[in-house]
């Protein structure tokens, strides 16, 4: 019985805890600011630099997730 009990008393405070997290009480009202709009780019010149390495080495390249780089949106 008293397995159970501290059981149900755990999973209480576990859900309680998780009911009580985030809301309104933690938003900020600073998200007024504007913001300068971006956008996500490979960012070229570093890849140039990796495959150049990469041939001198006689290494076979092939980017699955290239590297980025935030530039501002025109």
């Amino acid at each position: 019985m008293k397995v159970r009990m501290a059981v149900l008393s755990v999973s209480m405070l576990g859900l309680a805890a998780c009911a009580s997290s985030g809301g309104m009480t933690s938003y900020s009202t600073a998200t007024d600011k504007q913001y300068a709009e971006t956008r996500l780019d490979n960012d070229t010149l570093y890849m140039a630099r990796v495959e150049e390495a990469a041939r001198r080495r006689g290494i076979d390249l092939q980017w699955v997730n290239p590297p980025r780089k935030i530039v501002a949106k025109e």
